[in-house]
C-alpha cells in the first residue's frame, strides 16, 4: 500500500510545488491537502495518514506559532512522520524544532532535491537542507547559550524578541502574567543579563530578535 501523506503551506505555488514533487513518488498518496493550522487540524482528525508534509508559518485564529503546532502535533500524532518545509533563517528556532522527533527540515529553495530525501531519510537524526545545515553551524555558539534553559524560557524569550510585552505573552500561552515575569527572570540570570536592552542584544545575536 502506498504512504498516505497529507500536505499543508498557505501558499499555493509552494503547495503546488509539494504536489508536484510527491507525485512523483509511486509510493505516496496524497490523501488530503490544508491552507492553515485549522484545516490542518482538522484533515488530520478525519484522514489518517502516515507522513505530513508541513509549512511552518501559516495562518491559525489562535495565532500559534509554528515550533508550537509542531509540539501539538508530536502530542496527538506521535507515530507520524513529520517533514517540515520552510525558509527558516533563525538557527534558534531550528535547533528546537530538531528537538522535535521531526523527520527533515527542508529548505523551500532546496524543494525539488531537498523534499524526496527528506522523506525517504531513515536516519537517527532528521535530515536537513545543506542551506539549513549551514545556518545552525553559523549560530551554534549562541544557540549553545540557550541550551541552559527550559523550553518554556525559550519560548518566552522567542516572544519577547518578537516585540511582545510580558501581559500579552501571558495572555497567548494561557499563562499568569507572574509566571512569564519569572521565566523571564530565570532566563535573564542563566544568560548572565541584567537589563532588557542587555537582553535584546542577546536575543539579537541569538535569532530571536
Amino acid at each position: 500500500m502506498p504512504l498516505r501523506v497529507v500536505i499543508a503551506d498557505d501558499h499555493p505555488i509552494t503547495l503546488m510545488g509539494v504536489r508536484a514533487v510527491l507525485r512523483s513518488q509511486s509510493a505516496l498518496k496524497i490523501v488530503g491537502e490544508a491552507q492553515s493550522v485549522e484545516t490542518l487540524l482538522d484533515v488530520l482528525h478525519q484522514q489518517p495518514c502516515e507522513l505530513l508534509v508541513t509549512d511552518l508559518n501559516m495562518p491559525c485564529d489562535d495565532q500559534m506559532d509554528g515550533l508550537r503546532l509542531i509540539q501539538r502535533l508530536r502530542r496527538h500524532y506521535p507515530d507520524m512522520a513529520i517533514v517540515v518545509v520552510t525558509m527558516l533563517d533563525n538557527p534558534t528556532l531550528t535547533s528546537q524544532l530538531l528537538k522535535l522527533n521531526i523527520r527533515g527540515l527542508v529548505s523551500k529553495r532546496g524543494l525539488l532535491n531537498d523534499l524526496p530525501k527528506a522523506i525517504n531519510h531513515r536516519g537517527e537524526r532528521p535530515f536537513m537542507s545543506p542551506s539549513i545545515r549551514q545556518l545552525l553551524n553559523v549560530g551554534h555558539d549562541s544557540s549553545q547559550q540557550l541550551n541552559q534553559l527550559s523550553a518554556r524560557e525559550v519560548e518566552v524569550l522567542r516572544l519577547i524578541g518578537s516585540g511582545l510585552g510580558v501581559s500579552m505573552i501571558a495572555q497567548r500561552l494561557c499563562r499568569s502574567k507572574q509566571t512569564i515575569s519569572t521565566q523571564k527572570s530565570s532566563a535573564m540570570r542563566k544568560l548572565g543579563v541584567d537589563t532588557a536592552a542587555g537582553l535584546f542584544t542577546h536575543l539579537k545575536a541569538c535569532g530571536l530578535a
